[in-house]
């Protein structure tokens, strides 16, 4: 019984479909790894893309900031007696240091 199992043609089968199994699993690990990269590829590209973003809206928040400086230093100088406005909005304290 134990040379049947030894049989050159079965081992060698065996030997065949392990390889074949194993190359499915190679084959399909690989797609999924091509698809992993170019994922990643695209949220790395998003990632440049909403950080430069974000700078210029950093910018924008800034430049409005002092331009709101500038136009209640105007209406104290010009309209004496006369407080500006409140402002309504607060900016967050997520923002607070980068502002």
């Amino acid at each position: 019984m134990a040379q049947h199992w030894l049989n050159p043609e079965l081992v060698q089968a065996f030997g065949i479909a392990v390889a074949t199994v194993i190359g499915a699993i190679t084959a399909w690990q690989a797609r999924e790894v091509g698809k992993l990269r170019t994922r990643v590829e695209i949220l790395e590209t998003r990632a440049a893309d909403d950080k430069k973003r974000f700078r210029e809206a950093i910018r924008l928040i800034r430049a409005l900031q002092q331009h709101i400086d500038e136009l209640r230093g105007f209406l104290r100088l010009h309209v004496p007696g006369q407080e500006p406005p409140k402002a309504r909005y607060k900016i967050p304290s997520s923002l607070q240091e980068e502002i």
